[in-house]
């Protein structure tokens, strides 16, 4: 299980997640608040030649769309829900349909019974002030 030390290891641990979905994917993200699933999420779009600073939780509009390269980078942020209501879940899928998005969502537990089957999560632990442990559990 890799364990980052800093931001830019972060940033360069998300190269390896940022190749498995060149050509399109869904990465779930789980973690705690301060985990660094927003880190890991502009260390992705980075790779994609998103500048860091346009990527900001989208944590009142849930989802933001990016536009790269030929391909758009969804960032979905669920921290805010309890339980994911019919009409953002249609939303979301409609998502996943495009073999081409890449879509990030932070607190995917709060839709893992509608994740698709074929997605990358990776959970995000604290360790200390600068320290994550980051652990891939199935799509690499």
């Amino acid at each position: 299980m890799p364990i980052t030390n800093n931001e830019e290891e972060t940033h360069s641990f998300a190269q390896v997640i940022a190749e498995k979905v060149d050509d399109g994917g869904v990465i779930c993200l789980f973690g705690d608040l301060g985990t660094g699933k927003t880190t890991l999420t502009k260390g992705i779009a980075k790779c994609f030649g998103i500048k860091e600073m346009t990527i900001k939780s989208p944590t009142y509009t849930y989802i933001r769309k990016h536009e790269a390269q030929d391909r758009n980078i969804y960032h979905i942020d669920l921290y805010r829900l309890n339980q994911i209501d019919e009409l953002l879940l249609q939303e979301i899928e409609e998502l996943f349909e495009n073999p081409k998005n890449i879509v990030i969502i932070e607190w995917a537990d709060r839709m893992e019974q509608f994740l698709p089957e074929n997605r990358i999560n990776i959970h995000l632990e604290y360790i200390d002030e600068k320290r994550r442990s980051i652990k891939i559990v199935r799509g690499i």
